[in-house]
């Protein structure tokens, strides 16, 4: 009976070619997309996932009081602190994560062999920060190794850079933070979906001789401090102790924040928290994916069932005759299960080979290194085994049904109706599901597509073209050469403007500190204050209009200052003329402010913008902001890199354009509107395949009608129109309930960024027009196909 089944099987997919092509294509796509998203989730997922203690390791985050506000940083005495005030913590660790350091190796005489740039990866941890993870060592012992100052841990891949084998890096000696740091050891290269991904790991005691504040309980920075709870202390329990850590370490004018932990897993989904990369895949965008992933599989479980049962009609013959001969219901049911887990299996092969073949595409676009490799071989195989269970139950049970209740004696007299009123009901309304998820994508795709072209286009409140920007040392000696450094680059043919600061405009760095009112004699804080220290020149290269006052004068140390409008409210200053001359206490000194700007974006528009106090301070300028000429950007910067080589020798020159820094804001949005344009495309070509399947039937069912129609005198375009028409009405409909769910979801995602679009009427407008053009096209070649046949031949083979 099996022989019999599977060979009626496939002899029926081979009769109906076209029928078999368009279910496995929607399958296969369907399954396909599913396997993707399938794979990114659990990589996601995987994140720090290879420690054994993970369910035991917490990072303390910070949210502040008045809310609103959330940071990951926490003052370098916090770990020693934590460490002595609670014996439920096993272990506590600190680790402060650097950028852009500069390292150099040198040789046997002292001399720079090589120079890096290191943008990411450099890090000051504890010894017990190895104890809590599992970073396996090659040489050398992580705990032992990280006890004195000045020694530090490489991974495989940076010994590798640096000294061209791993195995030669211990013992070496390399230079970074002015100082001959010794290398004690080397550890694999951590995986790519980690949160601490260790290039280079320096003693934390090294901190205190490099001048970071390591006995400062109130100053926040790239901090974390992870603990390690003992066995049988639960999250909550851990958490109830921490507002008593506030009350005894931290100044009461600071503690305007409560201390919770965060679970390891949680961390690279949390979006209300950073990592040390910046990046943070959040719960809600794996959610979205899920839901993508599932409906995406569903409409083409839905297009199978709808073909499946509209060409029921055509096989009612084969089911008579078997029914004559003695099969039951059941075996009936079996049999065109079976073609259909025939049909799920084919499909399910070839999304596997889809899948595979776009995995690098997904990767690149995602910016991870996604493979196979993250599913577990058994699990992966049981689920897929599982899919494709789920799958063809899903998609063969409803035409199994249809299929093997036709009466015998009907079905062999031909007495069916191929328009049964509750088939053709039950495929409109499939119809109707396949464009609702189609069109609710296709809505969500313009919206964020939208907003990225808000952020790409947006008034930052200063200029940003042909600006670049490039760290120089900032040790004293360099500090001397700053004169000399801005008449040499101005010198430089394609140099328009020069100006020095701490930090430009907008960007990952910041300095945040106390601001009072010259009234206010407490030690408590009027205010938490962006600061952005720069000379005169900052003004001018960056274009920011000034509201009231003037610039403040140049000088080398703090003299005056200059606020933002946001300051100016926040303060209570009726208006930025009011604010002119008033004092206010900033950096322990108290100075008049001389100059209010316009508000400008310090961080990114997802964000409000901080209050900002601009001042002169010479000794920490550590950026320079060059304003080049656009036709001779290669030029310029080739002969500004070798004025730095010639000057920082041991330096390597860095730069970045002012306006690509602005655009990696927001890769996360840019990635998530690929994606959707991806998704949106795959809805609409699932659901078209359905349309071309249905359109293909009609067509057929109706050729006597259609014949009819001509005689009588019926045109082309009449019976074009004729059998576009019910589809036009199923997309209008299909709109009609898309549109509300899709504003809801969407613009309950626009409330994350305190700056962004509006949704206006014509992101509607498009869907609706895209949708009836897509489907028309779709529609039209079948349907003039039918419409331009002979109606004598249609007639008589009738």
């Amino acid at each position: 009976m099996l022989h019999s089944y599977l060979k009626t099987a496939l002899r029926n997919l081979i009769h109906n070619k076209r029928h078999f092509l368009v279910n496995i294509t929607g399958l296969m796509v369907g399954f396909g997309a599913f396997l993707l998203i399938s794979i990114v989730v659990q990589y996601v997922k995987e994140y720090d996932n290879f420690h054994t203690k993970r369910d035991r390791i917490y990072r303390i985050v910070r949210s502040d009081l008045k809310g609103g506000g959330f940071g990951t940083g926490a003052p370098f005495p916090y770990a020693e602190g934590l460490r002595t005030d609670y014996p439920q913590l096993e272990k506590v660790a600190g680790i402060y994560g650097d950028k852009n350091v500069q390292v150099t190796i040198p040789g046997k005489d002292g001399a720079t062999v090589k120079k890096f740039s290191e943008a990411e990866g450099v890090f000051f941890a504890e010894p017990s920060f190895f104890e809590m993870f599992d970073f396996r060592m090659l040489t050398g012992n992580a705990v032992n190794g990280l006890q004195e100052q000045n020694t530090a841990l490489l991974s495989r891949d940076m010994a590798n850079k640096y000294f061209g084998d791993w195995q030669q890096a211990t013992g070496k000696m390399i230079r970074a933070y002015g100082r001959y740091i010794r290398i004690t050891g080397v550890m694999e290269t951590p995986p790519d979906n980690t949160d601490f991904s260790l290039g280079m790991v320096i003693s934390y005691v090294t901190l205190q001789p490099l001048g970071f504040g390591v006995n400062d309980w109130v100053g926040i920075t790239n901090n974390y401090v992870l603990v390690l709870a003992k066995e049988g202390y639960t999250e909550g329990q851990l958490n109830a102790l921490l507002p008593g850590f506030i009350t005894k370490h931290v100044p009461a004018s600071h503690a305007g924040y409560q201390l919770s932990l965060q679970p390891l897993k949680d961390i690279h989904t949390d979006k209300r928290f950073e990592t040390f990369s910046g990046r943070v895949f959040s719960k809600e965008i794996i959610t979205a994916l899920r839901l993508i992933g599932i409906f995406l599989l569903i409409i083409a479980c839905v297009n199978f069932v709808n073909l499946s049962t509209a060409n029921a009609i055509s096989r009612a013959r084969e089911v008579g005759v078997r029914k004559v001969l003695g099969s039951n219901r059941e075996q009936l049911l079996l049999q065109f299960l079976g073609e259909t887990g025939l049909s799920c299996f084919v499909a399910m092969s070839g999304a596997l080979i889809l899948a595979m073949a776009l995995l690098p595409f997904l990767s690149a676009l995602l910016e991870m290194r996604i493979s196979l490799s993250v599913l577990p071989v058994i699990p992966a195989v049981s689920f897929i085994l599982f899919l494709w269970a789920i799958v063809t139950v899903l998609a063969g049970f409803y035409p199994a049904l249809v299929l093997s209740g036709f009466n015998p004696m009907n079905a062999l007299k031909s007495r069916l109706n191929a328009e049964n009123p509750r088939g053709i009901h039950l495929r409109r309304g499939l119809v109707t599901f396949q464009f609702v998820i189609a069109q609710v994508l296709i809505i969500g795709t313009l919206i964020v597509i939208a907003q990225t072209n808000y952020f790409r286009n947006a008034d930052m409140g200063f200029s940003k073209e042909a600006i670049i920007t490039a760290e120089f040392p900032h040790d004293s000696v360099s500090r001397t050469r700053f004169d000399y450094l801005r008449d040499a680059l101005m010198h430089q043919s394609g140099v328009r403007e020069v100006s020095f600061s701490l930090f430009a405009p907008a960007g990952e760095d910041f300095w945040a500190t106390d601001f009072k009112l010259g009234s206010n004699h407490t030690d408590k804080a009027d205010l938490i204050v962006n600061m952005k220290p720069a000379d005169t020149n900052y003004f001018n290269i960056y274009k920011m209009q000034l509201l009231a006052g003037r610039v403040y004068y140049d000088a080398d140390t703090v003299s005056e200052f200059v606020v933002n409008e946001t300051l100016v409210k926040k303060a209570g200053f009726v208006s930025p003329e009011a604010a002119i001359g008033q004092p206010i206490t900033v950096m322990n000194k108290t100075l008049p402010i001389v100059g209010v700007v316009k508000d400008f974006h310090v961080k990114s528009l997802r964000d409000p913008i901080d209050p900002v106090v601009m001042t002169t301070f010479k000794r920490i300028y550590k950026t320079a902001n060059i304003r080049i000429e656009t036709g001779k950007a290669r030029s310029t910067i080739a002969a500004i890199e070798a004025l730095w080589n010639k000057n920082y020798p041991d330096y390597t020159f860095k730069y970045s354009f002012m306006d690509q820094t602005l655009a990696d804001y927001y890769k996360q949005e840019n990635q998530l509107a690929q994606l959707f344009k991806i998704f949106a495309g795959i809805a609409i070509f699932i659901s078209c395949l359905g349309l071309y399947g249905l359109i293909s039937f009609m067509a057929l069912r109706r050729k006597k009608e259609i014949g009819i129609r001509k005689v009588l005198g019926a045109d082309v375009m009449t019976i074009v129109m004729l059998m576009s028409r019910e589809f036009t009405i199923l997309i209008a409909l299909a709109f009609a309930i898309a549109t509300p769910l899709a504003w809801y979801f969407m613009n309950d995602w626009l409330q994350q960024f305190s700056f962004r679009m509006e949704i206006g009427a014509g992101v509607f407008v498009v869907t609706l027009l895209f949708s009836l053009v897509i489907a028309w096209l779709t529609v039209g070649h079948s349907a003039i196909k039918a419409a331009l046949a002979d109606p004598v031949k249609s007639l008589r083979t009738e």
